[in-house]
């Protein structure tokens, strides 16, 4: 994994639940396919966005 996505990822966990529903709109709006971008990145960035999503759940989960 880059340093660059490494970093994004790190930051990406200090995020609310509502920051990291607004991060995910965004990239997945208006961010452009790239080739910058390594399979290794995408699949980094995909398991962030999965593992957001579960601890999501899991706080709907606990706080019903």
């Amino acid at each position: 994994m880059s340093t660059p996505v490494a970093q994004i990822l790190r930051d990406v966990e200090r995020l609310s639940e509502r920051e990291r529903v607004e991060l995910r709109r965004a990239l997945v709006e208006q961010t452009p396919m790239s080739d910058e971008l390594t399979d290794e990145d995408f699949a980094a960035l995909a398991e962030a966005s999965f593992r957001a999503l579960d601890e999501e759940e899991q706080e709907k989960t606990h706080h019903a």
